[in-house]
């Protein structure tokens, strides 16, 4: 998740519209993951109180980073309280050391995502319409060419062409490039 500048002063000067825009869905999904399936239905719960907290502390932060820190330790700590509520009868509380481990590398993860999705939305058009039909909704490379009026050797062409640009485009970042090759081991032919 990166807070800009100008998202940073908006939200500082009570203007949130930029900030729901750009930072709610990474914090959304940040949540659903601290949750996990069971209880991501309480995710929007989470991830408004803790922007209604930051809020009315909001002239506390010197730095769109410390904004953001203080935003992912929130939402961890409302699921926390969440999952303990939900679990108490199930023994939570020995679990709480295996999710304070989860939880920092569901940080790294989702800033590694982030990553990855924000070059994806640099891609050409038609790369980024066929790593959305590929490997958002799943169709075959056949399915993905017949919606795209393309051959099926095309889509596979431009896959491939997809893959090496952001190959290309994280060259030294490994944490990025796992996950490209774990999201593109589903299948590039």
């Amino acid at each position: 998740m990166i807070i800009t500048k100008q998202v940073f002063t908006d939200f500082q000067a009570g203007r949130i519209q930029g900030f729901y825009h750009e930072v709610y869905p990474s914090l959304l999904t940040y949540a659903v993951r601290c949750l996990g399936e069971a209880y991501g239905y309480l995710a929007e719960d989470c991830v408004q109180e803790s922007i209604f907290k930051a809020y009315n502390r909001s002239s506390d932060f010197v730095s769109a980073n410390q904004l953001k820190n203080y935003l992912y330790v929130c939402i961890h700590n409302d699921a926390v309280s969440v999952l303990r509520k939900h679990y108490s009868r199930q023994n939570y509380l020995r679990e709480q050391v295996d999710m304070e481990e989860d939880v920092h590398r569901a940080i790294i993860e989702q800033e590694t995502v982030d990553l990855l999705y924000d070059a994806i939305a640099k891609l050409p058009d038609d790369l980024h319409t066929v790593f959305m039909l590929s490997f958002e909704q799943g169709l075959k490379n056949a399915e993905v060419g017949q919606r795209m009026g393309i051959s099926e050797s095309a889509v596979k062409k431009k896959k491939a062409k997809m893959i090496q640009l952001l190959r290309d485009y994280f060259a030294g970042n490994e944490k990025v490039l796992a996950l490209l090759a774990i999201i593109t081991s589903s299948s590039i032919v």
